[in-house]
């Protein structure tokens, strides 16, 4: 994510007249009081401000991804315990729900040292969606939400066992009271790595989009909607067959870092700003945020890698300076940088946002 990002998502919003939504970690943007993020500078409040002055009609809903324990790097820096992660992830919805957000995502898969197990994190989810949806009365606010329980693996779920799991998480909820989320995130054969989908809807879309309609008809028998992860760069089949499947909506984001990485890099050499463009790939390469998209035993070159990370590194002083140099010549070119970087983001979110219909659950099929 990146102002850029942000503003192409509101950009083809308004041109499609649908919804989008914009989806944050709380690595990207955080509360103020929980540390921020590294995108812009924005604290919760910032970004928040930010979309809102350039979205009059609404069409940009603002949801929490990734929201839960562990999730935000400092917990784990720092060693938090369960009760300090899970009071620090409440802090976190907290200021997510005073903001305004639409949606929040309860990702109670990681532990400290890990994955967290299906049970222990359904008793996480339970805990922070009541916490939350407690304190959004007290706001008069009725954010919708979001739950999975596993981290993002290229297989999809064994139906028969996504449907016991979905089954004993609401009724968990609703012993408790509590309102159903809008969506459930399924394993759907989807999985990024580098710059590629290396999930199994890729090698056997057939079969897998088969796995994927039952997972959807479960979520459905239970009146929840189907919500797949790690969409990135698919094809327009690979889209068609899990819209066919019945998937809702579908979450898509390191792609979009990647092309105004790419974008960016290409218009340093056409502007001839060799040294420039050495010293951001250096920065991002530098950073090593590429390191947790890289396929075991790759053979990606320092090139390769740099532009996957370029995103991570975009709020930094050293690039500010990098793209300061860039501007200035671009504009004696006659050449909008950051209208020629929107546009790249922008032909990449088209390509997701014409994939999929609008969805009855929250009128909205695609995130950003």
């Amino acid at each position: 994510m990146s102002k850029n990002a942000v503003d192409a998502a509101i950009d083809v919003a308004y041109r499609n007249r649908r919804p989008i939504m914009l989806i944050p970690s709380r690595r990207q943007v955080e509360a103020q009081s929980q540390g921020g993020g590294y995108v812009e500078g924005w604290s919760t409040e910032t970004f928040a401000q930010y979309v809102r002055s350039r979205d009059p009609e609404g069409l940009l809903l603002l949801c929490r991804d990734h929201g839960g324990p562990y999730q935000n790097p400092r917990e784990k820096q720092q060693r938090y315990s369960l009760s300090e992660a899970l009071k620090s992830a409440a802090l976190s919805y907290e200021e997510d729900i005073r903001q305004g957000f639409d949606l929040l995502h309860i990702d109670t898969s990681v532990g400290l040292d890990g994955t967290a197990p299906v049970e222990a994190a359904i008793d996480r989810a339970v805990e922070l969606y009541a916490g939350a949806v407690e304190y959004a009365a007290s706001q008069g606010a009725r954010p919708m939400f979001e739950i999975g329980f596993e981290d993002q693996g290229p297989d999809t779920n064994d139906p028969a066992e996504f449907e016991e799991q979905v089954g004993a998480a609401l009724a968990r909820l609703r012993a408790a009271g509590l309102p159903d989320p809008v969506f459930i995130v399924a394993q759907t054969g989807t999985k990024v790595l580098e710059t590629v989908n290396v999930g199994a809807l890729t090698l056997a879309p057939f079969a897998v989009a088969s796995t994927v309609r039952a997972l959807a008809a479960a979520t459905r028998r239970h009146g929840v909607a189907l919500k797949a992860h790690n969409c990135d760069y698919l094809t327009r089949e690979q889209l068609r067959h899990l819209d066919r499947a019945g998937v809702d909506a579908l979450n898509v984001a390191p792609e979009f870092g990647v092309v105004e990485s790419r974008a960016l890099a290409a218009l340093l050499r056409e502007l001839g700003l060799n040294v420039q463009l050495e010293r951001f790939l250096a920065l991002s390469y530098e950073s090593r945020s590429w390191e947790k998209w890289m396929r075991p035993g790759t053979l990606a070159s320092d090139t390769d890698r740099a532009p996957i990370s370029g995103h991570y590194v975009f709020a930094t002083d050293a690039f500010r300076d990098i793209k300061e140099a860039a501007r200035d010549r671009a504009e004696r070119r006659g050449i909008d940088l950051d209208a020629r970087l929107r546009d790249a983001v922008a032909a990449a979110i088209e390509h997701y946002s014409a994939a999929l219909p609008v969805t009855e659950a929250v009128k909205q099929p695609v995130a950003a």
